[in-house]
């Protein structure tokens, strides 16, 4: 799997898991929201500071975000 699959995976993982859509998700991370479905679909490479937006929206660190057994197989 590819590492912008595996980081749309990974946020849309917790975004559910925060219970918020797509939608409310989006406008506090100030993305629009086909983009945030592109990033969650593995389409798209994203900028750090997209990323930190959304860690931040996510309110996880990104030494959380990257400890999932997503990316800790070889």
């Amino acid at each position: 799997m590819a590492i912008q699959q595996k980081i749309g995976k990974r946020i849309a993982e917790l975004r559910k898991e925060k219970g918020v859509s797509q939608q409310k998700f989006a406008y506090e991370a100030e993305i629009e929201r086909s983009y945030l479905t592109r990033i969650e679909n593995g389409q798209k490479n994203i900028s750090v500071t997209t990323l930190e937006r959304i860690l931040i929206a996510l309110e996880v660190s990104a030494r959380d975000f990257f400890d999932a057994k997503e990316f800790n197989r070889p």
